[in-house]
């Protein structure tokens, strides 16, 4: 049996429907909300089973990825965020380059174009990179739906999303279903919410609620469009931030450093202590100034 472990975003969901289109997904389905990516605690291979990984952290997966390898499963795994140290046994096509996302490092291994990999740039903010502008809402919308605290957050599952795209083939026919419009119309009604975020002490604090769980991705990108950043943008959730950092290159290695992860334009801290603030900023301003 093959098991499938990918990120509940746009990128995690375009990158498996490439693969499925191509390959199938018969076997058992692994993912959740964006932020829920120490995704191998859930897997649970039995000898003989394969494990196939997508667009989530080598580095934030690193035990229990050696773990399986050193027991002699098979794991491929294809991504853009910062890996960690090699292992031994595993097959990963891993690129780190700032205009590149997951979907299209799937695209190159299967050697076919695929519409849904310009989506999951448009999802990751690297609209600059795609060729299909056409396709910047459905991306936007994708990735907007893969973030919330848990999945009773989210409008739709992200496995039944994967079954959707699958079953429309092509990101225009799945414009033309009603999930699509479920997903335009939630993210009108949270955007139109988010008119009223405030900057404070050089960051966009959002209130600890479903909508603003929801919208800060997509929020963050849209900010981080307009200027070079970093940019922090973070959910108030009592002692702790939840922080979204964007910006033109080293922000995963800058979440790092506070207990996060990412890649060269975006990152993020689940739970940065309040305390923790002032080193945060310190980076972020030397970076704005150099």
């Amino acid at each position: 049996m093959r098991w499938f472990a990918f990120n509940g975003d746009a990128d995690g969901i375009c990158s498996m429907v490439q693969w499925g289109l191509v390959h199938g997904i018969e076997g058992k389905i692994v993912t959740g909300v964006k932020r829920d990516i120490e995704l191998l605690k859930k897997v649970h291979p039995n000898i003989g089973d394969e494990i196939v990984v997508m667009d989530i952290s080598l580095a934030r997966n690193h035990v229990m990825a050696s773990k399986f390898c050193g027991d002699g499963f098979k794991m491929t795994w294809f991504d853009h965020h910062l890996p960690g140290d090699a292992i031994e046994g595993l097959e990963a096509y891993v690129d780190t380059s700032p205009n590149v996302c997951t979907a299209k490092i799937v695209e190159d291994f299967l050697q076919i174009k695929s519409d849904w990999s310009e989506v999951a740039l448009h999802g990751d903010g690297l609209s600059q990179y795609s060729s299909k502008p056409e396709l910047k809402e459905l991306g936007e919308l994708l990735n907007y739906n893969g973030y919330g605290a848990d999945l009773s957050d989210l409008h739709i599952h992200p496995d039944k999303l994967l079954s959707i795209c699958l079953e429309s083939k092509t990101p225009e026919r799945f414009m033309e279903t009603s999930e699509f419009t479920m997903l335009q119309q939630g993210f009108a009604t949270d955007m139109s919410k988010a008119d009223s975020v405030e900057i404070v002490d050089g960051i966009y604090l959002l209130p600890d609620e479903s909508w603003a769980r929801r919208v800060v991705g997509v929020m963050a990108h849209r900010i981080n469009s307009k200027s070079p950043g970093p940019h922090v943008i973070a959910i108030d959730k009592g002692d702790v931030l939840q922080v979204s950092l964007r910006g033109q290159s080293g922000i995963g290695d800058i979440c790092a450093k506070f207990g996060g992860g990412g890649r060269a334009t975006a990152g993020g801290i689940d739970a940065l202590p309040k305390g923790e603030i002032p080193a945060l900023m310190n980076e972020v301003n030397a970076r704005r100034s150099a």
